[in-house]
């Protein structure tokens, strides 16, 4: 099992979470929103199934990065509050104005139910102690607050399919692998009720797995490939992910759950 220093240091300099930029809001309304629709277009950009709230509160977004989607959210009225293990990601975002500790849940203290909403997307697989971390969850969010986790599905058909080389296995910093059933089982354990399980998957499953496949014995690194940068391929990837997703067989699911 990996340990918490472990983790510290097994992530590449590169990491896209740590170098993702916040996007600023200067420039003209029209360049703006032209930005934004090519950012969301699939090929680009996966948008997340976040639950809907009737007014801003105030939000932790654990393993953040350098807070790209926490500046979103603030500009939105939001109060935002970040958790990122990388010390250098933390500071970028906290050099853009955005609340960043750098570290883990366990090493800051927050007061008993502050939170209207958590969200962990693409951070909970990569925690060492989920369990821990469910139960600090638990105590910071407020009663009538939600909780979102995306992540990796282990029980996916391309999970079955492609076995060790399924794009999303990223084994040693995916400390643990989930399932809809198994995750919906920890967090009902922890005082947890699901509300709603998305499956929201990419082209990565598909096409990323083949390139991993292929790169398996030249040395290169699992994107390094033709096929994981084709536009083409990404847009076909997409077909078959949303075909897969329909099945309730995607790669990434996306779970909304509250306090009981």
């Amino acid at each position: 099992m990996p340990t918490l220093e472990y983790l510290r240091n097994a992530y590449p300099i590169d990491y896209y979470a740590y170098s993702q930029a916040i996007p600023l809001s200067t420039g003209p309304r029209i360049i703006k929103r032209l930005k934004r629709v090519v950012r969301n277009l699939p090929c680009f950009h996966q948008v997340t199934h976040d639950p809907k709230f009737e007014t801003p509160g105030t939000m932790l977004d654990i393993g953040c990065g350098t807070g790209t989607f926490l500046a979103a959210m603030q500009e939105k009225g939001w109060k935002v509050h970040g958790m990122e293990l990388d010390a250098q990601a933390a500071e970028r975002g906290r050099q853009a104005g955005i609340d960043i500790f750098g570290g883990t849940i366990d090493e800051v203290k927050y007061p008993s139910a502050v939170f209207d909403y958590v969200r962990s997307n693409h951070s909970f697989e990569h925690i060492h102690n989920p369990r821990e971390v469910l139960r600090e969850i638990h105590r910071i969010v407020k009663p009538t607050g939600r909780l979102f986790i995306g992540l990796p599905n282990v029980a996916g058909l391309m999970a079955r399919l492609y076995g060790a080389y399924w794009w999303c296995l990223c084994a040693p910093v995916h400390v643990f692998g989930y399932s809809p059933v198994t995750l919906r089982r920890l967090l009902a354990e922890e005082g947890f009720e699901v509300e709603r399980v998305i499956y929201n998957s990419n082209y990565t499953g598909v096409f990323g797995s083949i390139q991993l496949y292929l790169n398996r014995n030249n040395g290169k690194m699992g994107e390094d490939g033709w096929i994981t940068h084709s536009k083409i391929l990404m847009l076909i990837g997409y077909c078959v992910a949303r075909i897969t997703d329909s099945m309730r067989m995607g790669d990434w699911i996306e779970i909304i759950a509250r306090p009981v």
